[in-house]
C-alpha cells in the first residue's frame, strides 16, 4: 500500500499540474460547467448572488477542493514517517511548494494569471485536511486505548 500511496500522490500532483497547463479558456470552460449546473440551484434556494461571483467562490472552492485532497495524500504518505510537529511541517512545506509552482506554471500559460491569494487557499486546503485527519487519528488512538483498558 505504502508505494500506491506514493504513486497516487505523485498522480494527483501531476493532475493539478496539469490543470495549470490548461489554456484560459478551457480552465473557464470546466468551472464554467458547473457554475452552469450549480447556479440555478443556487437561487431556487433564493440566495442572491450574481453569477460572476458565484464563478469566482466555484474557482476558488476548486483550488481548495485539488489541494484538500493533495492534503490527504500526503497526510497518509508521510503519517507514519515523522512525529505530529515534523509531520505538520513537511506537509505545509510540500504543499507551500507545489502550489507554488502550481501558480507560476499559470503565470506562462496563455490567459491564466498566478496569484498570491491562489496558493494561500492552497496551503489552506491542504492544511484543512491535516488538521482533520489528525484530530480523526487521535480520536481514534483515545478511544482504542479507552477500550483496551
Amino acid at each position: 500500500m505504502k508505494n500506491g500511496i506514493y504513486y497516487l500522490t505523485a498522480v494527483w500532483t501531476s493532475f493539478i499540474f496539469i490543470q495549470s497547463l490548461l489554456p484560459g479558456d478551457v480552465s473557464s470552460n470546466q468551472s464554467g460547467f458547473i457554475v452552469d449546473i450549480l447556479y440555478p440551484f443556487v437561487q431556487r434556494l433564493g440566495i442572491h448572488i450574481g453569477v460572476d461571483t458565484f464563478s469566482f467562490w466555484i474557482r476558488k472552492l476548486a483550488h481548495f477542493t485539488e489541494y484538500f485532497i493533495l492534503g490527504v495524500l500526503l497526510f497518509m504518505t508521510y503519517q507514519h514517517r515523522f512525529q505530529t510537529k515534523m509531520l505538520l511541517v513537511i506537509i505545509f512545506l510540500q504543499g507551500l511548494i507545489t502550489a507554488s509552482i502550481d501558480e507560476t506554471i499559470q503565470l506562462f500559460t496563455p490567459n491564466r494569471s498566478g496569484e498570491i491569494r491562489d496558493v494561500l487557499i492552497d496551503v489552506s486546503g491542504v492544511m484543512m485536511a491535516t488538521i482533520v485527519l489528525l484530530i480523526i487519528t487521535f480520536s481514534y488512538k483515545r478511544n482504542a486505548k479507552i477500550i483496551s483498558s
